[in-house]
């Protein structure tokens, strides 16, 4: 109900007359969310026909369309005619009549079949899974879980084709799980003759496989995915001919438009960036490293057939104005920072990319790298120390001022040392701590300040294992869980012992806490134990107190348990209670504190945090042929 205008069309209007404004109590904002900025009420005389008299109008700044309100509307004579009837919408009635709708489920398409029409002539492709992230790995999964739960993917052993899939990161954080097909199914699917509708066409008439692998293996696809190049004609012809009849109405993919009949056809696509044709080549798989933006126009660009030609600025008038005249209002960002910056999502992160940016401003090769990633590379030989950053110019992206290759960020030399302190917090191996930095962080000789790193701690040392020895007997392969258990003690670590206890057939592990390396202590234990999963078939110990006393040679008579000893001085020939006992010690011998920052992304362990959504947990499967831990309580097979 309220008149606007703005600041400069008042001055036009009353150029002689100084207004005097009131403030407003209320915050205005347009259709596209942004601010609008208030100048404040102002009391104008306005004469209008037989209307003479005081009104109010808002006031703002810049240069805005003037809205005439209701308010106005009375006091002038104007009135709003041509109303024959007003009906409440009944929303419950639609929901009743098409409850599929509504229900929350995925639905499918209930027409006649969906074929690729694929050239007999190409041989099938199968390529292998890309290599996940760690930081996206949990994400991933949970994606490849609900997929699978709502019916779209669906666990394979083997396919013919095999196509490797990319995981863009969303705006909210989450991923989208897309296929590369253009390497793979793309090539030698025949075009669909349904004409597709040019844009172009309809905004003038207004003034269109197989399977896919993954870390956890191979997946067949059951619905049509984004990014078949012959999708968008066949989801094209199925919209026409659900609104085929209604005057008027041209759907254009999951849009309806009033538009005119056109056809499709291949279009091209110049660029002056010359490393975009490779990054964005239609005839090549996605680059393993990319940054999300790039990532995002490749999957877009999927679901077409195109070209990709160069062609200099000068040569593009029409596209090198507008990108030297930005519109004065930015737009939200496709790749904000919690997608791109995986740094800042470390528990307590280490760094902040303030801190990055200003470390690379200082640096004098980072800081020209971040100079030639916005401005251009130059030409010619490059000095030594820029060679790393030189090949990977294509892939290296800049955010926040910070470098960025793909998503991982490119530390400057001040700040590495924390940041190899912070990913060694726990003492990982080198190939754990090498898996670790890659998913949030890379700069030249990343790797091999890693080796060194792990070779000069000190607890890294001491629990080094000893070098192999002679090759022992090897134990004949069990045929079902829990039939052979491997026992044994280990510690004292901070003034406690360990029983240690590992199934033969699952490397189920089981590690409990006692008083002392008695025979009642180990049965006590063992009591525990199987009381829960069972009683086996055979316990193998070596050659202890606590295993030779007759306690314990009562307590297996008792529960007809077979009790093989290794032999004496030589431990090894109990080697997978000596495996466990190794583990166990070096992981409590590494660890400073048991409680640390990277603990806290383990559910059980991490706190409360309000706000944070709820985590459900995932449904697990297995496939025909993988090791299980079950038993078998009833009678029968």
């Amino acid at each position: 109900s309220i008149s606007i205008i703005s600041e400069e069309t008042l001055k036009k209007l009353c150029p002689h007359r100084r207004l005097q404004t009131r403030p407003a109590d209320f915050v205005l904002r347009d259709f596209q969310k942004n601010p609008v900025h208030i100048v404040g009420w102002a009391r104008v005389h306005v004469e209008r026909r037989g209307f003479r008299g005081p009104l109010d109008i808002l006031v703002v700044k810049r240069q805005l369309t003037t809205l005439l309100g209701l308010a106005w509307f009375n006091p002038l004579g104007i009135q709003l005619v041509g109303v024959d009837h007003l009906q409440a919408s009944n929303f419950d009635g639609v929901c009743r009549e098409f409850p599929e709708v509504f229900d929350g489920s995925l639905g499918s398409y209930k027409g006649p079949p969906i074929t690729l029409p694929i050239d007999p002539m190409v041989r099938p492709i199968r390529l292998k899974a890309r290599r996940v992230p760690f930081a996206l790995k949990p994400k991933i999964e949970a994606e490849l879980d609900r997929l699978t739960a709502q019916g779209v993917l669906e666990p394979v052993t083997y396919a013919e084709w095999e196509t490797p899939i990319v995981t863009p990161v969303k705006p909210n954080g989450e991923v989208r799980i897309c296929a590369d097909y253009k390497c793979t199914i793309n090539k030698a699917l025949q075009d669909n003759p349904y004409p597709v509708p040019v844009v172009s066409h309809v905004l003038a008439a207004l003034a269109g496989a197989k399977t896919i692998v993954t870390h956890r293996g191979a997946f067949r696809v059951k619905r049509l995915q984004f990014g078949v190049s012959v999708a968008p004609g066949i989801f094209q012809s199925i919209m026409d001919s659900l609104l085929k009849g209604i005057p008027g109405v041209q759907p254009f993919f999951d849009d309806v438009l009033i538009a005119a009949p056109n056809e499709g056809e291949r279009f091209t696509i110049a660029t002056d960036h010359k490393p975009l044709l490779g990054l964005l080549a239609p005839d090549r798989q996605t680059p393993q490293i990319l940054s999300q933006r790039v990532l995002r126009w490749n999957q877009f660009l999927n679901s077409y057939t195109y070209e990709l030609v160069h062609r200099p600025g000068k040569a593009m008038g029409h596209a090198d104005a507008l990108s030297r005249l930005p519109l004065p209002m930015t737009e939200p960002d496709p790749a904000p920072a919690h997608g791109v910056m995986l740094i800042e999502s470390l528990p307590e992160r280490p760094l902040h990319a303030a801190e990055v940016a200003r470390a690379t401003g200082r640096d004098r090769i980072l800081a020209r790298v971040r100079d030639w990633v916005g401005r251009g590379w130059p030409s010619g030989k490059v000095e030594d120390a820029f060679r790393p950053f030189a090949s990977r110019k294509d892939e290296l992206s800049t955010h926040k001022g910070c470098v960025l290759w793909g998503s991982r960020v490119v530390v400057p030399p001040p700040l590495r040392k924390q940041v190899l302190e912070d990913l060694h917090e726990t003492h990982p191996g080198i190939v754990r701590m090498k898996a670790l930095a890659r998913s949030y962080v890379w700069w030249p000789g990343m790797d091999e300040e890693i080796e060194g790193w792990v070779r000069r701690c000190q607890p890294c040392q001491e629990s080094r294992p000893d070098p192999p020895s002679a090759p022992v007997h090897r134990w004949e392969s069990n045929r079902r869980p829990w039939s052979r258990l491997h026992l044994d003690f280990a510690g004292p670590y901070q003034g406690q012992i360990f029983f240690i206890l590992v199934d033969a057939y699952t490397k189920w592990l089981e590690v409990i806490p006692v008083a002392s390396t008695s025979t009642a202590a180990a049965v006590r234990a063992l009591r525990r134990v199987l009381c829960t999963h069972g009683i086996p078939d055979t316990l193998v110990t070596d050659n202890g107190t606590a295993f030779t006393s007759r306690e314990f040679r009562e307590f297996t008579e008792r529960y007809l348990i077979r009790h093989i000893r290794s032999a004496p001085f030589h431990p090894a020939t109990n080697g997978q209670a000596e495996r466990m006992v190794r583990t166990t010690k070096e992981a409590l011998g590494r660890m400073r504190k048991l409680t640390t920052r990277l603990d806290r992304l383990h559910p059980d362990r991490a706190p409360e945090v309000r706000g944070s959504p709820e985590v459900r947990e995932a449904v697990r499967g297995f496939f025909p042929g993988d090791p299980v831990y079950a038993k078998n309580f009833a009678s029968g097979p």
